[in-house]
Parts: structure tokens; C-alpha cells; sequence
């Protein structure tokens, strides 16, 4: 399956309030600076008028612009791992028990993905132990004949290792 996210912004409400933080704190900051130097006794001063005012609001639009576009790149690294999580889960819920988290080497959350590939590991080899007790109980004489204490045994323990109350 192609793991790579065609869109920057796959949870737009989280990666655009990422992304607004960052430029607000990026205009407090630029803002603070042009005033700190305006209003600072220097010998050459902090010029803000004519083209100096256009220049310094270009540049600061551009740098808006450039925080607005890294921090949603940033963000995705969050988003798309978990947009990819919730993904898997809900085709795990759906009974596909094959289903793996595969992140990109360098998203966030490579630990968590990984814990949960091996409880869906651990999850499906138990399945598959249920299923071969199963396949035991149907290959007896006769078909469908009632399970030997042992099969019932043996299903009963891989069944408490759910926890289902």
C-alpha cells in the first residue's frame, strides 16, 4: 500500500490552529523588534518611513507567510501519523486483522506505531490459534462432532486471554 499523504493538510482544524499559533507568534515577535528598535536611543535609529515602511511590511508578510507554511509542514508530521493510525484502526475494527501502521522514517509517533503493530501481531497470532482449535474440532470423524475436552480446554484459554468485561 502507498503510505505517502498527497495533501499537506489532512486535519485541517488541528494544523491550522498549529499553524496560526506560530504565525501570530511570529508577528508578535517581528513586531517587537521594530518597535524595541524605533523607540531605542541609537546613533542611526530604526527609519520606518516611505519605502523603509513597505520594505520592512513585505519582508515581514513573506516571513508570516514562510512561519504559516513551515508550521503546517510541521505539523503534518503530527497529523499525518495519526490520520494513518486511525486509519489502520478502523479497518482493524472492520476485521482486518492484517491491517499495520507504517509511518514514514521521519513522522512523529514511530514508538506508538510500533506498539501498536506488535499488539496487532500478538492479537492476530491469537486469532489464528482459535481458528486452527477450530479447524482441529471440524477435521474430526463425522464433521461438526463435539469438541474432546482438550479443544474446549484450549479455546477457553485463548479466549480469557480477551478481556471483554
Amino acid at each position: 500500500m502507498d503510505n505517502r499523504r498527497k495533501t499537506v493538510v489532512v486535519n485541517g482544524r488541528f494544523q491550522y490552529q498549529y499553524a496560526l499559533v506560530a504565525a501570530a507568534a511570529s508577528v508578535l515577535l517581528i513586531n517587537l523588534f521594530i518597535i524595541v528598535n524605533t523607540l531605542l536611543p541609537d546613533y542611526r535609529g530604526f527609519l520606518l518611513n516611505g519605502w523603509h515602511t513597505l520594505i520592512v511590511a513585505v519582508v515581514e508578510i513573506f516571513l508570516i507567510g514562510g512561519v504559516w507554511w513551515g508550521s503546517l509542514i510541521a505539523s503534518h508530521r503530527i497529523a499525518g501519523p495519526l490520520y494513518v493510525m486511525v486509519r489502520e484502526i478502523e479497518s482493524i475494527s472492520e476485521g482486518d486483522f492484517t491491517a499495520r501502521v507504517n509511518l514514514r522514517r521521519y513522522d512523529m509517533f514511530q514508538p506508538e506505531a510500533e506498539a501498536i503493530n506488535q499488539s496487532m501481531e500478538i492479537l492476530q497470532k491469537r486469532i489464528d490459534r482459535i481458528k486452527s482449535i477450530v479447524d482441529e474440532i471440524e477435521k474430526q470423524p463425522g464433521g461438526y462432532a463435539p469438541a474432546t475436552p482438550d479443544h474446549l480446554a484450549r479455546l477457553r484459554a485463548e479466549l480469557e486471554q480477551f478481556k471483554t468485561t
